[in-house]
């Protein structure tokens, strides 16, 4: 009967093999901490020669944080991208050059046209700046921005909650996990979330998700995980902003202006499926086993092209997009950790096998748009209205690959002080972009062919680092590693027939001080970007990959908890982030053709910093009562390559307040303390307006 218990309690209290958990002093983002996503170990961020930023959900939720939008502010040198989200997804860039998606460590999407993302279901997001092609192939050279997810607990848990707000917000959870009754060894969690907003100047976004996963402990040395994703978005894009006048100044008008046309919507709906094995063959000895079909559908109905404003204030050369994309990714994984030791010399050993299947069916039309006067703006409303013409067919394609991976990481101890890290990866990929393109998309005569790029690569990336430890809360390290992927997106009219290419230089040093109340990381960085996609004068309005960036800068992160209850996080760049093609760009409204060599890469800011301080009372009658004040700097940006389009930098003041009581959370978060008119980022011929003076109160319901 002992016996039998001491099996029910081990059942209970079960974890996934191979994941470490974080408890006790283990602060998430600490050099003690495991983020798997800088090796896929379980190895201390401390012993990895790069940088890994780590978000926890304790943060999101001080922060009042439901999209990532907000939550990266929290990731030094990251900023939003509007090339790319295009009003309806996330898109960023990282030390200047774009960043991945991962889901659980399994890509999430193409850099472009991809999804947008909440935190309902979110543990921490960890992202690891510069190329990870060596550990995930498809990785983009600014870093991979990995959401790990909350998993089945065997022990009961329920927490439910709403939000309201500023923009007709309103939305609910519910979150529920537990052993699953006359299932033995099933755990069970499921979150459902529904959300709506009116939105700042009419982008209405409309959210229905829900996240059931299992996790059956099939012996005491093996686990399977089963999850199941359904989202359903629907999204008002905007990917004008305020547009620049002749000048090009930000237009003097009300920062509630539309220059969008009404008619925009956006309509996703994703199904995601997964399946993850965990085998304990031994204590030195894993095995993990990885399944993900991915179904995304799109329909979209964006603008496109637009100027700023000429001489007379008119806005000229816009354009509407009508597009269906139908996308299918299928990615399996198989790979193993081996602890073992040659003499003094310590090694973890990763090896691993991955294939990956992409099935896209796309299909595009292109309206043309007439004119509207940027200081009195007259939109659309339909299709069908008389300012809109053509509908005229830009392509009807089928994208397809098919990619075999192979890879090794060996990290080695060399010593208590000294270790390093040698990976390597190749991706050998077959893919190809067949169908029915239109030569020129904005002239309705332009003649429809039928074309096919198909392409074989070998693709060979590494990663290389070490690390000194004089002491266990000092680590000076330095890393090297290179990129390489094809970017399988249905943004452009057709694929590069080469692959993106990137590397990175880095080294830093991560410490912590003051028997443990401060982390402070440091690291200096060279990150380059080469054969990413760029329109060159004469391409017929078709993207070819001749664009190269470099940025050299800074990057710093620090937390501090000076006494107990009291908290403060913070982050900041200084960059050098420079465009070194020699491609030409034209403003037709200036009449300016040059070079764009030299310039700053489009909605790159140079210096960027953050900061988030929380005070919790600790004892007496107001004890649980939690006070939050934030600040963010971002500097200036452009909108265009030729860097005439500048958007001013900006400071912005947020505060929040929460009282914990029992079983019950209840806060109020307030954005933009000061109303200030500032501008998120570039869009491509203006600034997308950031929220005014906004409040959002929430009350949660915690029964564990």
């Amino acid at each position: 009967m002992a016996t039998q218990d001491a099996g029910k309690e081990k059942e209970k209290n079960a974890t996934l093999p191979e994941i470490k958990v974080t408890t006790g002093r283990v602060r998430p983002g600490t050099i003690e901490d495991v983020a798997r996503t800088g090796s896929k170990t379980d190895t201390p961020l401390r012993d990895i020669p790069a940088t890994v930023n780590v978000v926890p959900a304790s943060t999101l939720k001080e922060q009042g944080v439901i999209e990532m939008n907000d939550a990266m502010r929290n990731v030094s040198s990251v900023q939003p991208l509007m090339g790319g989200g295009y009003g309806f997804a996330n898109s960023f860039t990282s030390r200047g050059l774009a960043l991945s998606f991962f889901r659980d460590y399994i890509p999430d999407g193409n850099l472009q046209n991809n999804y947008f993302r909440t935190m309902y279901d979110i543990e921490r997001i960890e992202v690891l700046k510069g190329p990870g092609s060596a550990l995930f192939g498809v990785a983009g050279p600014g870093g991979s921005l990995n959401l790990v997810t909350k998993q089945p607990r065997y022990s009961f848990g329920l927490s439910a909650g709403t939000m309201l707000g500023s923009f007709g917000t309103r939305n609910g959870y519910v979150d529920v996990t537990g052993a699953i009754p006359y299932l033995p060894n099933v755990a069970g969690r499921l979150i459902a979330d529904m959300e709506h907003t009116d939105g700042f100047r009419g982008l209405e976004r409309n959210i229905v998700e829900a996240s059931p996963s299992f996790t059956w402990r099939l012996a005491d040395d093996k686990t399977l995980h089963v999850d199941y994703d359904h989202r359903e978005l629907k999204i008002k894009p905007d990917n004008y902003g305020i547009l620049f006048d002749a000048n090009s100044n930000i237009a003097n008008v009300s920062r509630d202006t539309r220059y969008y046309s009404r008619f925009n919507k956006t309509d996703h709906t994703i199904n995601r499926l997964g399946l993850t094995h965990h085998w304990t063959l031994s204590d030195t000895l894993s095995m993990r086993t990885a399944f993900v079909y991915d179904a995304r559908t799109l329909e979209l109905l964006r603008n496109a092209g637009g100027n700023q404003g000429n001489a007379a204030g008119f806005s000229t050369g816009r354009t509407a997009y009508q597009q269906f994309d139908n996308a299918g990714y299928t990615t399996l994984q198989n790979e193993f950790v081996w602890k073992t030791s040659t003499g003094p010399v310590k090694h973890t050993f990763l090896g691993g096998f991955e294939y990956k299947n992409v099935d896209i069916n796309a299909a595009r039309s292109t309206y043309t748009l007439d004119r509207i006067n940027i200081f009195n703006p007259v939109v659309e409303t339909s299709l069908n209205d008389p300012k809109v013409n053509g509908g005229s067919l830009t392509f009807d394609r089928h994208i397809g690959s098919d990619q075999v991976s192979f890879y090794a990481q060996d990290q080695i101890d060399l010593t208590e002080q000294f270790k390093l890290r040698l990976g390597i990866r190749n991706d050998l990929v077959k893919y190809s972009d067949k169908g029915l393109q239109r030569a020129n998309p904005t002239a309705h005569g332009s003649p429809i062919r039928y074309r096919e790029i198909v392409q074989t690569k070998s693709m060979t990336t590494y990663s290389t680092g070490g690390v000194y430890q004089p002491t266990q809360n000092l680590a000076f390290y330095a890393g090297y590693s290179t990129g390489a992927f094809i970017n399988l997106s249905t943004e452009p009219q057709a694929l590069s027939t080469a692959p993106e290419t990137s590397d990175q230089v880095e080294v830093g040093a991560k410490m912590m001080l003051f028997d443990g109340k401060a982390d402070l990381n440091v690291a200096l960085f060279q990150s380059s970007r080469n054969n990413y996609f760029v329109t060159l004068p004469g391409s017929g309005n078709i993207p070819t990959p001749d664009g190269k960036d470099r940025t050299r800068g800074v990057e710093v992160s620090l937390g501090f908890r000076p006494v107990a209850g009291w908290s403060i996080i913070g982050n900041g760049v200084v960059m050098d982030p420079e465009t070194r093609a020699g491609n030409v760009a034209t403003n037709s409204v200036l009449g300016i053709t040059r070079s764009v060599f030299g310039t700053r890469p489009v909605g790159v800011a140079t210096t960027m910093g953050n900061l988030w301080m929380t005070y919790e009372i600790q004892s007496g009658l107001a004890r649980g009562l939690m006070f939050g004040f934030g600040v963010t700097y971002k500097g200036d940006s452009y909108a265009d390559s030729l860097n005439l389009l500048k958007v001013p930098s900006y400071v912005v003041f947020d505060a929040a307040a929460s009282y914990r009581i029992k079983k019950v959370d209840l806060a109020v978060n307030i954005k933009n303390l000061t109303d200030k008119t500032y501008y998120t980022n570039p869009t491509f011929a203006g600034a997308l307006p950031g929220n005014p003076l906004s409040a959002f109160g929430s009350i949660r319901f915690n029964f564990n």
